[in-house]
């Protein structure tokens, strides 16, 4: 059982993460395939002990399992969001000196919204339990948009936000170091860095509305919610900088996420309506959620290399 002495241990490790990963921020101006490499494997395995503190300390195996299949769900998505990333840097021409500092910002903007609509999400379910139809359905239906309507693409010139900025005050065209404002001539300026913080916050709050639904078909506890997409999110930072150079090789990853968003999509729904109803047991199905899941992202890569675009070597 979840007891609010857990809720605190995890938090105070949260924080110390957070400030670990502002640290490396600080300090990082470039980040090799190499480095990236040793941090995602460092960020994974602090996720894992999480889990496994879950299994030891709160001593619940469906806790454990669920966490483990949350996670597994989340960093999957996080691809997405994190390809949406690379195509906003690249249109604002942002140097590779800046990017670890914009990356930094864009997820503690993920944090933020993820913490808001995980408490909207929970009172609304504890409120009203036939939401969980709205949110099964509102997956399937992000899952035919993302397969076959191409939800991925995105274009920060169309952003709002950035529209309705540039009316209040004007940009230079020149970055500034990764400062939000500057002066030319006695007239305040914002600078291209701080529009590129504003469409990665924008897009933070779009990921957010699809992400938190799926962990709710995944598991029913706050803590498990909170703990799962926290530990997927700060390892998204390293995991951009060895994404950003494989952008076209996981061509069919897209559809593998549609068909995760559909499964847990339907498996919402299904619970929902057939109350008490399990395929294996309580137990069991669990862990046969955590296997397509898992099954459906190594198949989905799988494919890209199989079968890549024609002119792709």
């Amino acid at each position: 059982m979840v007891t609010f002495t857990h809720w605190i241990i995890f938090n105070i490790v949260l924080v110390i993460a957070l400030i670990i990963d502002l640290y490396v921020s600080r300090h990082t101006k470039e980040v090799t395939m190499k480095e990236a490499a040793y941090r995602t494997l460092f960020w994974t395995g602090v996720a894992a002990a999480i889990g496994a503190w879950i299994f030891i300390e709160i001593g619940s195996t469906r806790l454990g399992i669920e966490y483990t299949t949350a996670y597994v769900a989340e960093r999957a998505l996080s691809l997405d969001n994190l390809f949406v990333f690379i195509v906003i840097f690249k249109y604002f021409k942002l140097p590779k000196k800046y990017e670890a500092k914009g990356l930094l910002y864009g997820i503690l903007g993920a944090l933020i919204f993820r913490a808001l609509f995980i408490t909207i999400g929970v009172a609304a379910i504890n409120t009203f339990s036939w939401f969980l139809l709205i949110l099964g359905g509102f997956l399937i239906y992000t899952a035919y948009k993302l397969a076959f309507a191409g939800d991925h693409e995105v274009d920060p010139s169309n952003n709002l936000a950035v529209k309705a900025f540039k009316k209040i005050m004007p940009v230079t065209k020149e970055y500034h170091g990764t400062k939000f404002f500057t002066k030319i001539k006695n007239v305040r300026y914002a600078t291209p860095f701080l529009m590129v913080v504003i469409v990665l916050e924008t897009s933070d709050i779009i990921f957010a509305i699809d992400s938190i639904p799926t962990v709710f078909g995944i598991t029913d506890d706050p803590f498990i919610v909170w703990s799962s997409n926290t530990m997927a999110i700060l390892g998204m930072r390293p995991l951009y900088f060895l994404l950003a150079g494989m952008v076209n090789i996981f061509r069919y990853l897209q559809y593998g996420l549609a068909l995760i968003l559909g499964f847990i999509g339907l498996k919402m729904i299904v619970e929902y309506l057939f109350h008490g109803f399990h395929i294996i047991s309580e137990l069991g199905d669990v862990y046969l959620s955590l296997a397509i899941i898992i099954s459906i992202i190594m198949g989905s890569i799988i494919f890209s290399f199989v079968k890549p675009e024609k002119n792709q070597k």
